[in-house]
Parts: C-alpha cells; structure tokens; sequence
C-alpha cells in the first residue's frame, strides 16, 4: 500500500506519519480479503489544522487501481488529531468490511450464473411443451355451492371448480382475501 501524506495549515511530523501507517496496518487483511494486491493500492491521508475553530480534520481516500476499481473515503474532526486519526480508521475498516461483502455476494453471484449456464448448455434440449394444457375437470359429479364451499375448505385450495347441481353448468368457487368466498358462474 503506498500512502501519501499530505499537511494543510499543519506540518506533519515523522511521528504523525508513523502514527497514522502504524493504524494503517490493521486495514491490510481487509485488502487482502477483497483480493487487491497491496501494490494497487493508494492510500491519501490528508490532516487540515482549521484555526479559526481549532480543530484538526483527517481525510483518508483509498484508490484501488484494479478493474472495477473503486475509491473509499472517510473523513473526522476533533480537537486532538490523534483520536481523529483513529475515528477515520475506524470508519475506512467499516467501509472495507462492507466492500468486502459486496464483492464477496457479486462473486457468489457470478459463480450461480456460471453453473446455470453450464448446466443449461449440458441439458438436452428439451421437448416442446404445449402453452395450454387441457385438464379434466377434477370433480365430475354435480354438487351444491354449499357442498364445493366444505369441499375447498376441507382441501385448503384457492380455488376450485366444479358442476353446479342446480344449474349443470361449471361454476368456481374461490376464497378472498377477506375471509369470504366468491362464485364464478356464466351469465351471472
């Protein structure tokens, strides 16, 4: 990881520098996990001294020189720089364990799309099948609305057609949402 840093209204001290690439290490599993090589990696690590409200901000951008790339960037502010120094760490390792993740699924991702076309391209073709397909009427004695209302209840069906006993024609009855049933009848 080559890191840069840069000094705005304060001049950044060897300690400073070892201070903040010593707190930077702990962020080399993470790269190594989302599969960038250290050496694509550049770190910029800027520390502004604001004088009129005396504090010290820290902005911290990681460009990642792979293919897909990317660029992470956190930034803090408080009165000491050391704990700003820290919060920004803090929140870059957020933003790399969530990057990890990502990459991670996008991975998986791709892996289930490849067998899928791996496995469609070794199936056989398959057979034609028809768009509709012609069913027998499941009950074919006539039966009362009441009779096919027990009926789908005792099934625990959506829906269920039938041969209305009164009419002799083919009726479906249906449960709503409601908690009531419908009854779909020609010329009603």
């Amino acid at each position: 990881m080559k890191i840069e840093h840069i000094g705005k209204n304060i001049q950044v001290t060897d300690f400073i520098r070892d201070y903040t690439e010593h707190k930077l290490e702990r962020l080399k599993p993470y790269l190594k996990d989302i599969d960038v090589s250290e050496d694509s990696v550049l770190t910029k690590v800027t520390y502004t001294f604001e004088p009129h409200r005396h504090r010290n901000r820290v902005d911290i951008d990681i460009y990642f020189n792979t293919p897909g790339g990317g660029v992470i960037h956190a930034w803090e502010e408080s009165n000491d720089l050391y704990s700003a120094i820290d919060f920004v760490i803090d929140e870059v390792e957020r933003q790399l364990v969530r990057l990890k993740s990502r990459r991670l699924e996008e991975r998986r991702r791709l892996a289930k799309l490849k067998a899928i076309e791996r496995e469609a391209s070794t199936e056989q073709p398959s057979i034609e099948r028809p768009l509709i397909v012609e069913e027998p009427l499941p009950i074919e004695k006539p039966m009362s609305v009441d009779d096919a209302r027990l009926l789908l209840e005792e099934m625990g069906a959506f829906f269920l057609p039938f041969r209305n006993a009164e009419t002799g024609e083919i009726n479906v009855i249906y449960r709503k949402k409601a908690g009531n049933y419908g009854l779909i009848a020609p010329g009603v």
